[in-house]
């Protein structure tokens, strides 16, 4: 059996944090990592856990910050410490920075309180809220994007215990043959009708209410203009959504088609990739994008740029600049040859540094040294 790793997920639906430790499990080479992961019992992550055979524990771990939450927190923590002494893993993975404190002191409670921490930082974070999450009690922190490992390290965690990795992607069968035209017609769109889109969870930090507030702008240049949203709703954004889109008169150029699996045949659709983001971490769905060949137009927000090359790939508009938005999105949906060249660039950009082989390779490097640190120490 390999080295035993505990990942730790609390959220049920699937965006980019949890594609992304999907895609690091399918992965990792099982000969030398047996991994087991923590998450809530129900629900489209846990079923995909399922489908590669990892070994699944039900457990729901209720909100750090809420005071409400105190009295189930102290139960699940007590539930999650049983646990980790049962399982006794060589190293636990948190993978987003909302269940740090749980496993902080989960790891307390166990009999065996040397069980080292890596901790995943996928938002962008203010150096002050750093603490906030404990960030310094963890071994190793994965910071998804320079942008965060400076904030990291700005908030008190040591510059050793930091390490930008980029997220990677399958770029196996990344080529576009897909068929586009029954797409759209899923998404039920005319003939002739031009496609943008985003795939990201329904979020307000995804930006999509500057999306909408831009499209008006964009109908106006381009009549035939279309928007499709790809991703899960689970706080009825997306009613918002639907009301913004009928005041400002669009809500039948508006699609929300939930969440997709695979998503490539609705990014293989789009005339041109959209990324209107607030907030970003990193921004998996625009690499996503870039490796199906699109032009990408995002915000200069959190790891976008370290993404987006600026005049390469794409361009980068201010967060929350509809009319910076508008303008950009029209420029290039007017020029399809700088379109389709930024898209070829964006694909040989996601092969050379957004791999998944490569992201994988770096993690189990990772990974080695937390285990062997651990072993020094003891």
């Amino acid at each position: 059996m390999g080295t035993r790793i505990l990942y730790v997920h609390g959220i049920e639906a699937i965006g980019g944090a949890e594609r992304d430790l999907i895609a690091l499990l399918k992965t990792l080479d099982r000969q030398k990592w047996e991994p087991h992961v923590v998450c809530p019992g129900t629900g489209p992550f846990r079923d995909q856990l399922h489908a590669i055979a990892v070994p699944v524990h039900a457990l729901s771990l209720p909100p750090w910050r809420k005071p409400l939450a105190f009295f189930q927190r102290r139960s699940a923590i007590q539930r999650f410490g049983a646990l980790v002494d049962q399982l006794d893993p060589a190293m636990i993975h948190v993978n987003d920075i909302w269940w740090v404190p749980h496993t902080v002191r989960a790891v307390a409670h166990c009999a065996s309180q040397s069980v080292p921490i890596v901790a995943h930082v996928r938002q962008e974070i203010e150096p002050a809220k750093v603490r906030r999450y404990e960030l310094d009690r963890a071994e190793a922190v994965i910071a998804i994007s320079r942008q965060i490992e400076e904030s990291l390290i700005a908030g008190g965690v040591s510059a050793s215990k930091v390490r930008t990795l980029y997220s990677g992607i399958d770029l196996s069968d990344r080529h576009p043959t897909h068929d586009s035209q029954a797409i759209r017609q899923l998404i039920g769109i005319p003939d002739g009708a031009v496609l943008v889109g985003t795939t990201a969870n329904l979020f307000p930090r995804k930006g999509y209410e500057v999306m909408l507030r831009a499209i008006p702008a964009i109908i106006g240049a381009v009549p035939a203009v279309h928007y499709v949203i790809v991703g899960s709703d689970d706080n009825d954004y997306a009613d918002r959504l639907k009301r913004l889109a009928q005041e400002l008169k669009i809500a039948d150029r508006v699609h929300i088609v939930g969440f997709q699996d695979p998503v490539q045949p609705f990014l293989a659709s789009l005339d041109l990739y959209v990324h209107p983001a607030l907030m970003e971490g990193f921004g998996i769905a625009v690499v996503e994008a870039m490796a199906m060949g699109k032009a990408v137009v995002a915000t200069t927000t959190g790891g976008l740029p370290e993404v987006v090359a600026q005049g390469e790939t794409g361009f980068l508009v201010p967060p929350g600049d509809v009319e910076a938005l508008a303008a950009t999105v029209v420029a290039l949906l007017e020029d399809p040859v700088r379109r389709e060249q930024m898209g070829r660039c964006g694909r040989v950009r996601a092969n050379e540094r957004f791999s998944l082989n490569a992201s994988v390779a770096h993690m189990e490097q990772l990974y080695g040294e937390v285990v062997a640190a651990q072993k020094g120490r003891g």
